[in-house]
């Protein structure tokens, strides 16, 4: 029997991607004998066969990942659904970073954000559909899954845990990148039991202010145990999701309940992730 593995590249470039050696193929159990390197046209998944004892086979078919649906202007999106669509701005007058930040709320109006709760999302689907506008030559607020994420839905999570007040977050910083303690998350449990929540791989963190510097992704699950009452300050290791955008210098960042998918080798190192999310390092995030 043969398993697959899928190599994405949701951006407008052609990108390369290599699966090393050893690499598990899903959740088969099967890992790969080799090293395969593959090139995966713009906007594309690609499918690698491996058999049963991991030998790469023939490369499967090809998917599209372009945006199938274009709404009207301010027309909602629902940041839960996996359907790559965005909804066009036509009105573009003011500062373009304002009109994007605006357009998402519009966009997205049932996210939580609030900072003194240090919530979010809005400001990082603003950014990111900024970004993808310049590369599309077009201007428009994207879907999650047109950004190559997905909403975050474990009950086991820390925006679970925010989100219903199970944990309290007193202040996230990001500072630097492609570190262990690159964000520093205070939290309190307010509840009257022990809390034993994860941080999942792929995580986003967006900066409160659209600052010109980058977002922030985790690296791998970070595991966080709280007893009742107890406050304290989490590291967390974490790549910049942006590569032309600064480096975080004590910014004061929101969790969102959005995560990053894997392209193959997303998470090796910090490059793989830059590779992954901006394919341009031309255009700017502001």
């Amino acid at each position: 029997m043969n398993v697959k593995y899928l190599a994405k590249n949701p951006t407008p470039v052609t990108q390369t991607i290599t699966l090393r050696q050893g690499l598990p193929i899903g959740d088969s159990g099967v890992r790969s004998t080799e090293a395969v390197t593959v090139q995966v046209p713009p906007m594309s998944v690609r499918e690698i066969l491996f058999d049963q004892n991991g030998k790469p086979l023939v490369e499967g078919c090809m998917q599209d990942l372009t945006v199938t649906l274009e709404n009207e202007e301010g027309t909602p999106i629902d940041p839960h659904s996996s359907r790559r669509e965005r909804t066009t701005i036509r009105n573009i007058n003011g500062e373009r970073t304002n009109v994007f930040v605006e357009q998402a709320r519009r966009v997205y109006p049932g996210l939580d954000v609030e900072n003194a709760r240090n919530l979010g999302g809005t400001q990082l689907l603003a950014q990111f559909s900024h970004l993808r506008s310049a590369r599309d030559n077009t201007t428009a607020i994207y879907s999650p899954a047109a950004l190559n994420m997905s909403f975050e839905s474990r009950v086991d999570s820390v925006y679970h845990a925010a989100r219903t007040g199970q944990i309290q977050i007193e202040s996230i910083t990001g500072n630097g990148f492609n570190s262990a303690d690159a964000i520093q998350m205070e939290l309190t449990n307010t509840s009257p039991s022990p809390v034993r929540i994860v941080v999942p791989r792929g995580t986003m963190f967006e900066q409160q202010n659209w600052n010109g510097n980058q977002n922030l992704v985790v690296k791998e699950d970070v595991w966080i145990d709280i007893q009742p009452g107890q406050s304290g300050t989490f590291p967390l290791p974490a790549f910049c999701a942006n590569s032309s955008g600064g480096s975080p210098n004590s910014d004061p960042m929101n969790l969102t309940p959005f995560v990053f998918h894997d392209m193959g080798e997303s998470f090796r190192d910090q490059q793989s992730m830059w590779r992954t999310t901006d394919s341009e390092r031309s255009v700017r995030m502001r």
